[in-house]
């Protein structure tokens, strides 16, 4: 595995859409998930088990659409701003940015996906309207703002002494946020984690099957879906 400090970051890309594209087609095969990570390096187990778990979790509550999303894939914001955001909002409100980091990578993939949820959230942190009235500042669609605003809602429903409880205030699914503390303990124990989980790319589960939407989707003739054969 290429460490993140000494990648390109071509080669981080990649490495990332491998891991990535591994982890949706063992939870496509359930049964596949115990050979799979007996075939990693013992060093490298359990963060495999940890990105196979929270990828299942949240293919499983993630119902296929019948088409193509309304969204647009735009770029990310500088992963060293996103992480100052984060520290930010920790030290304002004592949430762990772990768990910011978590929602915002769970939610938007650190704010590509531009466009509403289904339910009509919006933003980085997909914050509906009224949630957003609030615990909201400024703009919905600032990565800095709706980060804070994340932060100051686990922080009102009980981080400190429940972070299970505050996410599943955030997001009423149980498998929702499995995934979230899945990913939050990664990005704590390893310090290449973040910028592995930032190097992935867009995904979205159709009656179809899977497709991969490029940077550019929704705005750009050209950046079409990819299928995926998983």
């Amino acid at each position: 595995m290429l460490s993140a400090g000494t990648a390109a970051p071509a080669a981080m890309a990649r490495q990332a859409l491998i891991v990535q594209l591994a982890c949706l087609r063992v939870a496509a095969h359930p049964g596949w998930a115990g050979a799979v990570i007996a075939q990693v390096a013992p060093a490298q187990r359990a963060a495999v088990g940890t990105d196979i778990a929270a990828t299942a979790d949240l293919v499983a509550l993630t119902p296929p659409r019948t088409g193509l999303p309304p969204w647009r894939i735009v770029a990310a914001k500088n992963l060293a701003a996103l992480r100052a955001d984060y520290q930010s909002a920790q030290a304002a409100t004592g949430v762990g940015w772990s768990y910011l980091a978590a929602i915002n990578f769970v939610e938007t993939d650190f704010g590509r996906v531009a466009g509403p949820s289904t339910a009509g959230a919006q933003g980085p942190m997909q914050f509906l309207p009224a949630t957003w009235a609030s615990y909201g500042h400024g703009s919905i669609h600032r990565p800095k703002d709706a980060i804070l605003a994340a932060a100051h809602l686990l922080a009102d429903h009980g981080a400190a002494q429940n972070i299970a409880a505050a996410v599943h205030a955030y997001n009423p699914s149980w498998r929702y946020v499995d995934a979230v503390l899945r990913y939050a303990r990664r990005l704590r124990h390893d310090p290449h984690a973040l910028t592995g989980y930032y190097h992935r790319q867009v995904t979205c589960r159709l009656t179809r099957g899977w497709v991969l939407l490029p940077a550019g989707y929704g705005t750009d003739p050209a950046a079409r879906p990819i299928t995926l054969h998983l």
